[in-house]
């Protein structure tokens, strides 16, 4: 198992959920790896810089996204 701050897009399974919080608000939210190409990330880009691209349902804020699991 690749450990998360090394993994890219392609080490994720179709099982895995990246688990992603909201800096400004708090809220957090689960990702499937099945969405990812829409946020524009190649397979050989890092899953802890998909966060920054992010933006919250809850308080619409973009780039507070911080990477839990």
């Amino acid at each position: 198992m690749v450990p998360l701050y090394a993994a890219r897009m392609d080490d994720l399974k179709p099982g895995d959920l990246v688990l992603v919080e909201c800096g400004a608000c708090g809220h957090d939210g689960l990702i499937h790896p099945s969405a990812l190409p829409s946020l524009g990330l190649g397979p050989d880009e890092r899953v802890v810089d998909m966060a920054p691209r992010l933006r919250c349902r809850d308080c619409d804020a973009k780039g507070e996204g911080r990477r839990i699991d």
